[in-house]
């Protein structure tokens, strides 16, 4: 019965296939090395062309190529363009001035829309109401609250639930 039971194989390990007429692509090994001292080796094709920088697979720095002699392959890094803002990208569409006079037409829009005034037309907003203390001048309104309802407290909102699920049970 021994004899008769299937073998496993293991996955990725090994091939079915021979390595007969195989042909491999001609490449070439270039070795970089970083400032800490560690040597790495890349596998290029044989036609292409080895950058001067490389991060090292182990640790991630950067490495500089070597010549056949192992002497460093001389390279100067590419000038930095300092980053472009989103402002800096603005300011050269538009000068300051029409920046602010857009921001005001948006600001007036937006008051409006609201129904607030303009900027130089309006009120102060905090504090009591202005007025001039003459005895002239109107009382304000009573606002009278006995109309307007009012939040149930935690007991009646118990009371209204315990009446809910008696009703239910009925």
């Amino acid at each position: 019965m021994a004899d008769r039971s299937l073998r496993g194989m293991r996955l990725g390990a090994q091939s079915l296939q021979s390595d007969e007429g195989v042909v491999l692509v001609d490449h070439q090994l270039r070795t970089y090395q970083t400032d800490r001292g560690e040597r790495f080796i890349v596998t290029f094709a044989a036609d292409a062309e080895a950058p001067e920088v490389w991060d090292s697979p182990k640790t991630g720095e950067e490495g500089r190529l070597l010549d056949e002699d192992g002497d460093l392959v001389p390279y100067e890094p590419p000038a930095q363009k300092p980053q472009r803002t989103h402002w800096d990208m603005l300011l050269e569409r538009r000068t300051k001035e029409d920046l602010e006079e857009v921001l005001q037409v948006r600001l007036d829009w937006l008051r409006e829309r609201r129904g607030t005034k303009s900027a130089e037309s309006r009120e102060p907003t905090a504090g009591p109401p202005q007025t001039t203390g003459r005895a002239d001048d109107p009382e304000p309104e009573p606002i009278d609250l006995a109309d307007r309802p009012r939040a149930q407290t935690a007991a009646e909102k118990k009371k209204a639930a315990a009446e809910a699920a008696k009703s239910k049970k009925k």
